[in-house]
């Protein structure tokens, strides 16, 4: 995401650097680097309007900056913080401004489908004399139907 702000460049700039050097897996799942460079785009693109993003982009400024000494001395408590700022900043983004994660709607989708194919599977099972026919119908249902929300959601540009 390109916001074209000083800001938002500066932290895509030194995120990017982080991510060159510790590698893109332990980047992203270890210290949630993509994840935090996608935050801080959405909290660019809404601080003008959200006193809370304000306080997130100088949040964001602090927790790239401590980037570098995490690195060189990794505690599995600094690690741990690193992580939960981030996802407490996710959790706004999702309440206030009703953004999702990728694939949210897929997820909730299987969920549903395989409730759903189930309970027709249980009933329509003696018909068919296989009850995991509908098990397998609701999972294929809840993933067409997921996709395509996660598609509109990420058109219209709630995705974080």
């Amino acid at each position: 995401m390109q916001t074209g702000s000083q800001w938002y460049n500066r932290i895509a700039t030194e995120i990017s650097q982080y991510q060159y050097t510790l590698g893109h897996k332990e980047a992203n799942k270890q210290y949630k680097l993509d994840l935090l460079l996608r935050v801080a785009g959405r909290v660019d693109s809404f601080s003008d309007i959200c006193s809370e993003c304000q306080t997130f982009k100088q949040e964001i400024t602090g927790l790239v900056q401590e980037m570098s000494l995490l690195i060189q001395m990794p505690s599995k408590q600094g690690i741990r913080n690193h992580a939960k700022a981030v996802d407490r900043m996710v959790e706004h983004l999702k309440k206030v401004h009703k953004l999702v994660d990728k694939g949210h709607y897929k997820g909730m989708g299987v969920g549903i489908g395989l409730a759903i194919g189930a309970g027709i599977g249980a009933a329509l099972g003696s018909v068919f004399d296989n009850a995991g026919i509908g098990t397998g119908i609701g999972i294929v249902l809840g993933i067409i139907v997921g996709t395509y929300l996660d598609r509109k959601a990420r058109e219209e540009g709630r995705v974080i």
